[in-house]
């Protein structure tokens, strides 16, 4: 009996299992594999709507399409793997998790920062986070939001993640309080320029909608310390506060350092072009834990776009690598954004230069499709398997 485990339930995790197990079936092997998946929870969270007030349709449990498809779902933290006796170990478990093939897809984390008071700042980096900050925000709507600090919101970092998160709050703290009471937002970023990897057309239409939205950016700028009630910057500034939220980026999972082999300053592993990671024939990476080459000179970035198309190549390749069969290379010709700008907008961009493609309303239909449905699979198990197909695209 073959033995292959995937590590991570997000979206390369779960589109590898998907994927794995579309490929086995036409190989006629599904006697003679057993499949597994380890999660640190029972769910497949839909983590790019982690910044919406409303959370309750954004888990999936992970059981309804695994036990359909008879794979095994182990919920557990990772510790380590050992990829020289082919075992991976599970913190509290004595005896590890032996593999033939594996499946690294353990995603990223929001970036550590040595700041005084980090402890202080609320993230949707996970669940639970963002469910830590939408109580928070409930406890000061109880109060009716009575001081200036507790009206005051300061969101630090300006990448994708930030804007869609400071943009969200004009009408989410709206619907907290009635009244309308006169909120501050600010945003806060180290760069000289704000957006600076769209063009200067999405650019200047983002800074548009900022300013409509009464939002303060503040460029140039860094925290130093975190209070309760209070906002330290480097230039001396101090903001009083009660809601610090950070989204400074991310680096991959720290399961990566456990192999050998080259990784970049977010903690990637470059993989090849079957994503498998160089110096282990048996082990693949997907997802935010692989720095995958796209095309001839971009890299994949740490986004469902490219996660869930490199879960059905990572899946279907480890199940061809076990029983001898030919792999398949990854590519994916076609990058797009789409970034939410708020209740009625939204910003869609084409190729990596990020030109703007199309605005406000009809942008905003197109965001709500891409995370209402592109992003979700099927409910029903067997029609998830016919679209775990690795196949791309071309450019359009």
């Amino acid at each position: 009996m073959q033995k292959l485990v995937i590590i991570g339930g997000g979206f390369a995790g779960f589109w590898s299992a998907m994927s794995a197990v579309r490929q086995a079936r036409a190989l006629g092997k599904c006697d003679e594999l057993k499949i597994s998946l380890i999660s640190k929870d029972q769910y497949h969270s839909i983590r790019p709507r982690f910044y919406e007030a409303d959370l309750a349709s954004m888990r999936l449990p992970l059981i309804h399409h695994l036990t359909a498809l008879n794979v095994g779902l182990i919920v557990g933290e990772v510790s380590s793997i050992d990829p020289d006796r082919q075992r991976i170990h599970l913190t509290g478990q004595a005896e590890g998790l032996v593999y033939d093939t594996m499946i690294l897809s353990a995603g990223s984390t929001l970036k550590s920062l040595a700041i005084p008071g980090i402890e202080h700042a609320f993230n949707v980096d996970t669940f639970h986070a963002a469910t830590a900050l939408d109580r928070h925000l409930h406890r000061l709507a109880i109060t009716g939001f009575s001081t200036s600090a507790s009206r005051t919101v300061v969101v630090i970092g300006g990448g994708f993640t930030g804007l869609e998160v400071v943009t969200a709050l004009p009408q989410r703290l709206g619907a907290y309080a009635l009244n309308r009471p006169d909120f501050r937002l600010i945003l806060l970023d180290r760069c000289a320029k704000l957006a600076s990897n769209y063009s200067p057309d999405a650019r200047q239409y983002i800074a548009d909608q900022l300013a409509a939205a009464n939002i303060e950016v503040w460029v140039k700028q860094e925290a130093v310390r975190i209070e309760t009630d209070r906002l330290t910057l480097k230039s001396g500034h101090s903001i009083a506060t009660e809601t610090v939220i950070r989204t400074t980026g991310l680096e991959a999972s720290p399961l990566t350092a456990t192999l050998k082999g080259e990784r970049d300053e977010l903690g990637r592993l470059l993989v090849d072009r079957f994503l498998r990671v160089p110096g282990y024939d048996n082990i693949f990476a997907a997802g935010d834990a692989a720095k995958a080459l796209v095309d001839s000179q971009h890299y994949a970035v740490m986004s469902c776009q490219h996660a869930i198309p490199q879960g059905k190549f990572a899946g279907h390749n480890a199940i061809n690598a076990l029983f001898g069969r030919a792999l398949k290379p990854y590519s994916q010709p076609r990058y797009v954004t789409c970034l939410d700008l708020g209740t009625s907008n939204a910003l869609f961009t084409i190729d990596w230069t990020r030109n703007l493609k199309l605005s406000g309303q009809p942008a905003k239909a197109l965001k709500n499709e891409i995370v209402t449905q592109w992003i979700y699979p099927p409910a029903d198990a067997e029609e998830t398997i016919k679209l775990a197909v690795p196949e791309i695209l071309a450019p359009s």
